[in-house]
């Protein structure tokens, strides 16, 4: 079986300042892959260590993937250390010196010496280009693998998956392939969610991988499988995704494709509707997300950050009365601030949140995490009490997520109805 090591570079890796997220990164995919990591270093610029670090764990692993110092500046050394450690010479490639000029231009970047240092190689290098500015290089040396990737995450990811991955799998496999699909879910703990994957049978079959990652507030399962055929691949893959649905329900929430806030924009349009927010606790969050999907303003027309009782009387027209023997946290509160903003707004639908996000502002009769959310429609309003935990963000973010779930699981049984 394949082994390999993952090494980062960055002084600021060392410092704590930035996390490493290419090797935890790169640490996922490859054990989804069942392609083992024997080993993770970190390094600071201008490490001494780098050589002989290098040259040890070619002694130990078949792949090792380095990351950080491909750059332009001084400190980014890491290609000249490994040619010196390789006992390789560098060439300037002429092909990727003229890309470099042209992502430049195409960036309205004035040409300076200093890039000209990103198209210098070892000698026997392939480079790694997915297109755009950034690439890196593989090398074989001996019987290894060695991928040299950039530090900046979202331009190694995209090495990685599109090139780096594929590479080692097929050297792994023979020539089989790799089908990976991320489903995200949201009302179930990991622990419950495993439980329920080790008793479905589709997912006991050979050549099926599994990875469960919190991210929160929301579950993620990985599923990776393996074979000769991509067709047959994505096939598998769809099966253990209907299995999955049929069994957790309306946790699901889908692909990771897709964000829950597209989710609801998608069943609003395929509903004809428009939706307008009301916001307490989570200070504009639930609008922030839904104006993040390209084409919001098909449905969503608006949304008021209600935060004091004036502006909750004032602008969403919840009567004073209410708020003076309930509370501006309670379900009478909520179920009007829905009804109000729907009004406002001439929205076919009216969401509303109110809540005591902390640290302070709880009581006996109403703690910490004390949260209820409202929905206004032609048929009528609903209300909805629950009680997080956690610090500030974290319930003003699991506020804005059940908040959009409650609306899309309420725009799902619309468009089942419809159907």
């Amino acid at each position: 079986m394949m082994q390999g090591e993952i090494i980062t570079t960055g002084t600021e890796l060392l410092t704590g300042r930035v996390g490493d997220f290419n090797a935890r990164y790169a640490a996922r995919r490859l054990h989804e892959a069942g392609l083992p990591v024997q080993r993770l270093t970190i390094l600071g610029d201008h490490s001494p260590l780098f050589q002989d670090l290098l040259v040890e764990a070619l002694t130990r692993s078949q792949f090792i993937i380095i990351t950080g110092g491909l750059g332009p500046t001084e400190d980014d050394i890491t290609v000249a250390a490994a040619a010196q450690a390789l006992n390789l010479r560098l060439f300037l490639d002429d092909a990727l010196l003229a890309r470099i000029r042209r992502c430049l231009g195409e960036r309205r970047i004035p040409w300076e010496e200093r890039y000209a240092r990103l198209a210098l190689i070892p000698e026997g290098a392939q480079v790694l280009d997915p297109g755009g500015m950034a690439c890196g290089f593989a090398l074989k040396h001996g019987g290894a693998r060695l991928f040299f990737l950039p530090g900046v995450p979202q331009e190694m990811r995209v090495l990685f998956d599109a090139l780096v991955l594929p590479a080692l799998m097929e050297s792994a496999g023979g020539g089989e392939c790799l089908a990976q699909r991320t489903l995200r879910l949201f009302g179930i703990s990991e622990a419950r969610l495993q439980q329920v994957v080790s008793q479905l049978p589709d997912f006991q079959q050979g050549g099926v991988t599994v990875g469960f990652y919190p991210n929160f507030p929301e579950t993620h399962l990985t599923l990776t499988v393996r074979g000769r055929d991509r067709q047959t691949l994505e096939e598998t893959l769809d099966r253990l995704s209907s299995s999955l649905a049929r069994e957790v329900g309306d946790v699901l929430l889908g692909s990771d494709l897709v964000s829950l806030e597209a989710l609801v924009g998608r069943y609003l349009k395929k509903n004809g509707l428009t939706l307008a927010v009301a916001e307490s606790c989570t200070g504009g969050l639930i609008g922030h997300r839904l104006t993040d999907v390209p084409g919001a303003s098909d449905y969503f027309l608006g949304g008021v950050v209600s935060y004091s009782n004036d502006a909750k009387a004032d602008l969403l027209r919840v009567p004073a009365a209410v708020l003076a023997r309930h509370g501006a946290v309670s379900p009478e509160t909520a179920r009007d601030m829905a009804r109000g903003v729907r009004e406002v707004f001439h929205a076919a639908m009216g969401l509303a949140v109110t809540g005591i996000a902390g640290p302070s502002g709880g009581s006996l009769e109403k703690p910490v995490g004390t949260v209820y959310i409202g929905l206004a429609t032609d048929t009528g309003e609903d209300v909805w009490h629950y009680q997080f935990h956690g610090n500030r963000s974290e319930i003003k973010t699991l506020t804005a997520e059940t908040a959009l779930d409650r609306l899309r699981r309420e725009l799902r049984k619309l468009l089942a109805v419809s159907c």
